[in-house]
């Protein structure tokens, strides 16, 4: 093998051949590259160390400082390079040649000798090895595919990729972290390396395109047990995605506009916690994902709490598509604001860190960080020493606090007809407390209405997303509870706790409480007064029905108490159920809507489906008619067994009277005093039998 050191210059292919097969020999020889995980790591690179991504220019390095930031000064160039690896690229002469003076020797001395410092096992950090030893090796830098550089600032700019399972990016990065453990401790980091620099080795040799990776045009990756990991991994990032939505907060967030006053863009939003080591696969999914975002554009905005990686400026973050063209200064300033305020005045700030929202000298040792002034990345902030974390926030109120700046209803000014048609902010519009029945059945219910401001004009046209509708039915559960002011983000409703009902001119929302009337316009003006009405009367149906309810149950309870033959009013119980049944149809047929207008029906089929009044007539009557029939099946069962009873009564009596008159009349044939004798008796006997008969028919008649 050549010596990188050596005047004659490889080109890129038969560099990567021995590149390749150093590799190999290692690998045969159990060997890994072995780099020293430290994302901390500060002060100057000794003769042997490497940092990749890391490192200050202001250090005397005595080995190699890989590093694009902060680097544009330093050798003339407009600005900072995006990626490590363009940096190595457009690295001078002067620069390389001190690469290797350090580093010199062949391909395998270097990677024997050196000591890789990393901070991870990305995509840019990999690329940038390779290109590294390139040009130790003397390959000319406009031999180093550009079409990769592209590809991975897309990658590092947007933190997307074309296609997770063909895109080298995307790849690299499930590869690297399916070999990282969850304790973020560099556990695995030599293997994650050594997989990855294989893979992109592989690749680069094959001619692969970096966003059209395919075995069919890259047959060599079949055989590379990292490719089959690498989409393994792949595809549990998306299921672990798929589960995380039904915990996630979710939300639709109007967010400003870079570089546009007065101009802002509704987005979907994703929050969750994860893993302490995820990879850049599950954001492209968040990003890119159409089917489960109200908007089919992806998750625009996005933040992350990793609870396991407190103090390192990852357990929080929260950021932006930068393709979206929206950013978070409101958010830092709110941020950094409420960190001051938790320290109460001890905030360190005796070496402020440099970041471009203070000046230089002025700030604190660890604020939010603020992407550089660029604000698409919110990052908390670092560990401070012996102060331990370097926020204050917990993950609640950082939410809490995306939720005050963004929120479509924090811009909305509206009308409150409940108060004069005062203008207010909608969150602070006042409830009307409609109360009917008496006693038990007494029924409380909230009403808000309101009215978009039409002369309003510096507020964008409110669209009714599912966190809009979410919002309003807080209002009204929140003044039922006697709560007032902003809805903050742990009182939003839960879709189910509420039902949303479009309107000609405006919209209804209903829960449990009461409703929210809101006239927005939309074609006519909302009829609020008959709205209302309608309201007050539904509240009164309710009550009414709750009355009723306790007529019911009074009447199960207590009709037919043990007591006797005699003690079953059945009669009166009937009366009372046919009174109760006629009362109930004359209140539901009061409150028939059925030849009032579209609206109106609408608006009381939400609230009688969301209050259970749906069908509660026929409820109430089924219950009645049961007790009916009850109540009928037992008088028959008594009247039939008061009639066999008296039967056993009067029907020997009227057998004994016939058995005596025949006796008499035998007897009178052989004794001349018998007629008169047994005349008498057959008399009685027959009015006793009478009599009988006639208290069977006055009891039977009573019981019925």
């Amino acid at each position: 093998m050549s010596d990188v050191s050596a005047v004659s210059s490889p080109d890129f292919a038969t560099y990567l051949v021995r590149l390749s097969d150093a590799l190999e020999r290692r690998s045969l020889d159990g060997r890994s590259l072995a780099p020293v995980f430290d994302p901390a790591r500060a002060g100057p690179a000794a003769p042997n160390e490497v940092f990749v991504g890391l490192g200050s220019w202001n250090e005397p390095h005595r080995g190699a400082c890989l590093n694009n930031k902060g680097s544009a000064g330093l050798f003339g160039w407009k600005r900072d390079p995006v990626t490590v690896a363009t940096f190595v690229r457009d690295a001078g002469p002067d620069l390389v040649a001190a690469w290797r003076a350090a580093f010199g020797g062949t391909i395998a001395e270097v990677l024997d000798n050196a000591v890789f410092v990393v901070e991870d096992a990305s995509p840019d950090s990999v690329l940038t090895v390779i290109f590294w030893l390139a040009r130790l090796a003397g390959v000319p830098a406009e031999q180093l595919p550009m079409r990769w550089l592209t590809a991975l600032t897309a990658w590092e700019r947007d933190g997307i990729a074309p296609s997770v399972t063909r895109s080298w990016t995307a790849l690299m990065s499930a590869l690297a972290h399916s070999h990282f453990g969850s304790a973020h401790d560099g556990a695995g980091i030599g293997a994650a390396w050594d997989g990855a620099l294989r893979f992109t080795v592989t690749l680069l040799r094959e001619g692969s395109d970096p966003d059209a990776v395919d075995p069919e045009h890259a047959p060599a990756m079949l055989a590379d047990p990292a490719y089959g990991r690498a989409i393994a991994f792949a595809l549990n990032e998306k299921q672990d995605y798929l589960q995380s939505l039904s915990r996630a907060v979710r939300l639709e967030l109007l967010v400003p506009m870079s570089g546009g006053p007065g101009r802002s863009l509704l987005v979907d939003a994703y929050f969750a916690t994860e893993s302490n080591a995820p990879s850049g696969v599950k954001k492209i999914f968040i990003r890119t994902d159409t089917e489960n975002t109200t908007f089919g554009n992806g998750f625009a905005l996005m933040g992350l709490y990793r609870p396991g990686l407190e103090g390192t400026g990852n357990d929080m973050t929260i950021s932006v598509d930068p393709r979206s063209g929206i950013a978070l200064k409101d958010l830092w300033r709110t941020l950094d604001d409420e960190e001051t305020r938790r320290w109460a005045g001890k905030r360190p700030n005796g070496n402020p860190r440099r970041i471009a929202s203070y000046a230089p000298g002025e700030g604190y040792d660890q604020p939010w960080w603020d992407d550089h002034g660029r604000y698409t990345l919110i990052g908390a902030p670092k560990r401070i020493g012996h102060e331990g974390p370097g926020s204050k926030l917990p993950w609640a109120d950082v939410l809490e606090a995306v939720w005050r700046n963004y929120n479509q209803l924090r811009v909305v000014h509206a009308l409150d007809l409940n108060a004069d048609r005062r203008l207010t902010p909608i969150d602070e519009c006042t409830s009307r407390r409609v109360v009917k029945g008496e006693g038990e059945a007494a029924v409380v219910r909230h009403l808000i209405s309101v009215r978009w401001n039409r002369s309003d004009a510096d507020g964008q046209t409110l669209q009714f997303t599912p966190t809009v509708k979410r919002h309003l039915a807080a209002m009204v559960m929140r003044a039922a509870a006697g709560k007032s002011g902003p809805v903050p983000l742990s009182d939003l409703a839960a879709q189910e706790d509420f039902d949303y009902q479009d309107l000609a001119g405006g919209a209804v929302v209903v829960t449990r409480d009461g409703a929210l009337l809101f006239d927005d316009w939309r074609d006519r003006e909302l009829d609020a007064a008959t709205l209302t009405a309608d309201f007050d009367q539904a509240v009164e149906l309710l009550a009414a029905s709750r009355a009723y309810d306790a007529e019911v149950d009074r009447l199960y309870a207590g009709w037919g108490s043990p007591g006797g033959w005699f003690s079953g009013r059945s009669g009166d119980v009937l009366h009372q159920v046919t009174a109760l049944r006629a009362r109930v149809v004359a209140t539901f047929q009061k409150a028939d809507l059925a030849k009032a207008s579209p609206e109106r029906r609408a608006f009381r089929a939400a609230l009688e489906q969301r209050w259970g009044l749906q069908d509660k007539e026929a409820q109430l009557t089924g219950r009645l008619k049961d007790l009916q029939e009850i109540v009928e099946t037992k008088a028959t069962l008594d009247t039939q067994g008061m009639a066999t009873l008296l039967a056993f009564v009067t029907i020997p009596a009227f057998v004994a009277s016939v058995l005596q008159l025949y006796g008499n009349v035998v007897a009178a044939s052989t004794d001349d005093s018998g007629p008169a004798y047994g005349i008498a008796m057959f008399a009685l006997l027959s009015v006793l039998s009478l009599v009988s008969m006639i208290a069977a028919f006055i009891i039977t008649r009573r019981k019925g």
